[in-house]
């Protein structure tokens, strides 16, 4: 395939209307295996790809995936429309990989809800529990974890890189995040790791819910007792306070060296250990011209705690004054 036809290809999938008609008018006039597999590739890169061009070529390269491949693929939850027939197809033909799909289900809803509707069920407990919980099957879930000790265990696993989805499940399903987080005697200092993995408001409610327990590293037992310091109520009140205030959608910068966009209206509402000292230093820069409720520059204050707990002292943030 010459260069320029790789250029079209690569435009099309970016969403170039005029490369679209073009591949189109090709791959119906002469369009070869070799053009169609570079093109359903290249649809498979982005999220969401052309409707027309991916009707065009979708049927041509999935039997031909390796098997890893098509795992892959099944496993997306980005709306993307290669999901559904990869997912029929691990059902129809691979079915010793279904136990694979499903340990990739916690943190994508929708492959969840794919696994409950077709009543896949992991022999993993842990999984097998958060499956149910994000899958809304609420009163199963009750009935399977009641202590919230399988909950514990997958929240604790490194893999689980996105604990949103299933923080959003716990709290529609009403599970305490103090019990997760507490769990019975026998829990171990996971416990500390775990209030990373929650809103400040909910790590407070849950830190409270530990009694007097804390975690033998230094560090930890400071973040619980900054966390157990703090009142969840007025935690929750200071959020909406700063939604009120409206600061902007801003460029923060990450440890590598990149940068985001970010809501800085939302940074209380993210689980703890995904916040930055820069992002937090830029919602503190913005309310440095302007006078916060108190409550919220109590808010500040506890996530600069923490931040500085997970990063160091010599962090620099806002300097907005407390």
């Amino acid at each position: 395939m010459n260069a320029a036809l790789r250029v079209t290809v690569g435009r099309a999938a970016a969403g170039d209307r005029a490369a679209v008609v073009t591949l189109l008018w090709l791959l119906d006039r002469e369009g070869g295996p070799q053009l169609r597999e570079v093109v359903w590739r290249s649809l498979l890169a982005v999220p969401m790809p052309d409707r027309d061009l991916w009707r065009a070529v979708q049927g041509y390269c999935l039997a031909a995936l390796s098997a890893d491949e098509l795992l892959a693929a099944a496993a997306r939850d980005d709306g993307h429309p290669v999901a559904a027939p990869a997912r029929q197809r691990i059902l129809d033909h691979h079915p010793g990989r279904l136990e694979e799909l499903c340990l990739r289900a916690p943190g994508r809803p929708g492959l969840a809800a794919w696994c409950a509707a077709h009543a896949l069920a992991s022999v993993d407990k842990p999984v097998a529990a958060v499956l149910l919980l994000v899958s809304g099957q609420i009163e199963q879930y009750h009935a399977e974890d009641p202590d919230g000790s399988a909950l514990r265990a997958a929240l604790e696993r490194p893999g689980l890189a996105d604990r949103r989805p299933v923080l959003a499940a716990m709290a529609a399903a009403g599970v305490e995040p103090a019990l997760v987080v507490g769990g019975g005697p026998a829990a171990g200092s996971g416990r500390a790791g775990l209030l990373w993995s929650l809103p400040v408001a909910q790590a407070a409610e849950a830190a409270r819910g530990l009694g007097g327990w804390r975690p033998e590293s230094p560090t930890e037992a400071r973040l619980v007792r900054h966390l157990a310091g703090a009142d969840a109520g007025r935690l929750d009140r200071a959020t909406f306070d700063l939604i009120r205030l409206a600061p902007p959608v801003a460029l923060a910068p990450l440890p590598d060296g990149r940068s985001r966009v970010v809501d800085l209206c939302e940074l209380p509402e993210r689980p703890l250990g995904e916040l930055t000292p820069a992002e937090l230093g830029v919602l503190e820069r913005y309310l440095s011209t302007s006078r916060p409720p108190a409550a919220v520059r109590e808010l500040l204050e506890l996530l600069r705690d923490c931040l500085r707990l997970r990063y160091g002292d010599e962090i620099e943030l806002g300097g907005l004054t407390m």
